[in-house]
């Protein structure tokens, strides 16, 4: 079933806007069976797990962090929580701007995945709810409320909230869920700003499902990028002290057979962005440094984020990670500029293309220029990386120019072609 909202035309002046230049602030939480008593998988009960305890501390973690777009995993399966969600933690102290959506549950299970924004901000066009195990997977299309969207100027960005089975062994089926949904992402928004987020019950970067979305060597349209891979957080996470920074479970050292035990050691919540967001040639840009795991200080490896002196958040957002969840939340800050963009920035697209792509030892890089001048042929890597460059005088017309691949290693990168007059494109590449 395909949710539909459409677009109102917003009058200037009594309504806010996404400005020209600003910038979003995205979390992801896994709430711990918010409103949902005794699921069957664990014991939480109202004396363990109270959902007005929880709200006091959602109130604490929202207010610190401040965000535009709120996705949750382990939401209870019911309209009425929706409501009394928003009623009691977003909507409160003059704020009336906080929306949602309808639940969708193909899956019937007792704990979904959910979304809130800042309507002020943002506005959705679609919820669509894909049929994976053993919980569906959400894609909410949402569009910015820009000054110029009364003429038509719509910026999507897609948010994918996932929550694949738990524990080691189910390998496989986390991987058949990320297929899925990459099959849709290829059919229907191959080349749009979007971000996939969640409890992805991932172990470590070898995990083919993580593989598969980061390394996508048979689909050069969709990649995302982990915002934490220049910064050494991507790897065998696992009980790693190496990764002691990005873990996000557990909250608790010890067990009170609803919220798990043994401290900070796993590395199981993220948001990751498709390269269009990482390398902003979109109208977004991801801001560099943004992404963290609140409250995660990089000192509490097994330990209880509470325990002692936290560095990375104040005491009462301590406590209040502490006793909301067995989850950390993780955020990331997105600039929006509706002036950028590979459509609006450049005078003219050099109409460029890659052939064979993928490929393996060369390229030809073949596309037509507007005037006699100077190419530039710059490759990148996922993490923006300079890999080769290349520049070159060419007449105008039809022209091509081989770029050479040896000794690279296969994956996704992005090659930026520049005229010296300012036309420019850039173009996926997949080396296999």
């Amino acid at each position: 079933m395909k949710h539909k909202i459409h677009l109102l035309i917003i009058i200037l002046g009594t309504a806010l806007f996404v400005q020209a230049q600003d910038t979003l602030t995205v979390m992801q939480y896994n709430l711990l069976y918010y409103g949902n008593y005794n699921s069957g998988f664990a014991d939480c009960y109202e004396t363990n797990n109270n959902t007005q305890r929880k709200d006091e501390c959602i109130r604490t973690i929202v207010n610190y962090v401040k965000p535009d777009i709120f996705t949750v995993c382990e939401f209870g399966a019911t309209q009425q929580l929706q409501d009394a969600f928003l009623r009691h933690n977003l909507n409160i102290n003059g704020v009336d701007y906080w929306q949602s959506d309808n639940i969708i549950n193909y899956a019937g299970e007792d704990i979904i995945n959910h979304i809130f924004f800042d309507s002020h901000k943002l506005g959705l066009s679609k919820h669509i709810a894909l049929r994976t195990k053993p919980r569906d997977t959400d894609f909410y299309e949402l569009y910015l409320k820009t000054p110029s969207l009364a003429a038509g100027d719509t910026i999507k960005l897609i948010c994918i909230v996932a929550h694949p089975k738990a524990g080691q062994g189910y390998e496989a089926s986390r991987r058949a869920l990320m297929q899925v949904v990459m099959d849709y992402l290829n059919q229907h928004y191959p080349h749009d700003n979007a971000l996939i987020m969640g409890d992805f019950n991932m172990y470590g970067a070898s995990e083919s499902g993580y593989r598969l979305l980061t390394q996508t060597y048979s689909n050069p349209d969709i990649c995302f990028v982990d915002p934490v891979a220049t910064l050494g957080g991507v790897g065998e996470w696992n009980n790693n002290s190496l990764f002691a920074p990005f873990h996000t479970q557990s909250t608790r050292s010890y067990s009170d057979e609803c919220f798990s035990p043994g401290g900070l050691d796993d590395r199981f919540d993220f948001i990751l962005m498709a390269d269009e967001i990482a390398f902003s040639y979109n109208h977004m840009r991801y801001v560099r440094d943004s992404y963290h795991a609140v409250g995660n200080d990089g000192r509490h490896f097994n330990m209880s984020v509470n325990q002692g002196s936290n560095t990375a958040v104040p005491t009462e957002v301590a406590e209040a990670l502490f006793d909301g969840s067995d989850h950390l939340p993780v955020t990331m800050k997105i600039a929006v500029d509706v002036h950028l963009g590979v459509e609006d920035h450049e005078t003219q697209s050099l109409y460029a293309t890659v052939a064979p792509n993928p490929a393996s030892d060369k390229a030809v890089v073949s596309f037509f220029n507007p005037a006699q001048g100077q190419v530039q042929f710059e490759l990148y890597s996922l993490q923006g990386q300079l890999i080769q460059s290349a520049t070159g005088n060419f007449n105008e017309g039809s022209q091509g120019f081989e770029l050479s691949l040896e000794d690279l290693t296969k994956g996704f990168y992005l090659l930026r072609i520049r005229h010296n007059n300012g036309w420019g494109q850039t173009v996926k590449v997949v080396i296999k």
